[in-house]
């Protein structure tokens, strides 16, 4: 009789404590993992009208002559480029105001000063796109007003010429541009004087707005 009540108690004990089995061996609730989204840095094109001003130094040789004109210059420029991927095509247009300038004393005329006034360039680019960075070459034509005097009479003459030179540019953003850009510049007729040709070295610093 006692085996038989402790049979019975052991099987209910068993029976109740079912559903506490059962529930201890349903599958752990996984929370879902929310993946963070992935931002995607924008690729920088170079497209795009642009605007800006330069400023820098200048000098220069007159051949056959005992001139060498140097100075300050500084002015603005406008322009255009084309991303094509690796490689950037484009046009500019620039003007400088220029204090390049020289004096020699002549036994005839005595002291003469000769000046470089102003230079205006129309140049076509062509750069490899380093991201941020563009390195470039240029090519254009250049015309220059210059002047001479020796303190009663003066002379003006505009000069033309060919101009090739490299530069960088650096965006600080989409839209700041900086760089720097040497120039070489090669004249004819110097004030207007056959055989007298002139070379013109410049180096700026510009910055620029694209927009």
């Amino acid at each position: 009789m006692l085996k038989r009540s402790l049979l019975t108690a052991s099987t209910a004990a068993l029976i109740a404590a079912g559903p506490a089995f059962a529930g201890n061996l349903q599958e752990p609730i996984v929370e879902p993992v929310i993946a963070q989204p992935v931002q995607v840095q924008p690729i920088s094109d170079w497209t795009g009208f642009y605007l800006g001003a330069q400023a820098g130094y200048g000098t220069s040789d007159i051949d056959n002559f005992d001139l060498e004109p140097d100075g300050a210059l500084g002015g603005v420029h406008v322009g255009y480029l084309y991303d094509l991927g690796q490689w950037v095509v484009g046009g500019e247009l620039d003007y400088d105001w220029a204090d390049m300038k020289d004096s020699f004393t002549d036994i005839e005329f005595g002291s003469i000063d000769a000046k470089i006034d102003n230079i205006a360039r129309a140049k076509a680019l062509v750069g490899y796109d380093l991201g941020d960075g563009l390195l470039y070459g240029t090519v254009g034509a250049f015309r220059a007003e210059t002047s001479i005097s020796n303190g009663i009479d003066s002379f003006d003459d505009t000069d033309n010429g060919w101009l090739a030179g490299i530069g960088y540019k650096h965006k600080f953003t989409e839209n700041w541009i900086g760089g720097v850009e040497a120039l070489y510049h090669s004249g004819v007729d110097f004030l207007g004087v056959d055989g007298l040709d002139t070379d013109i070295t410049t180096i700026t610093a510009r910055i620029s707005y694209k927009f």
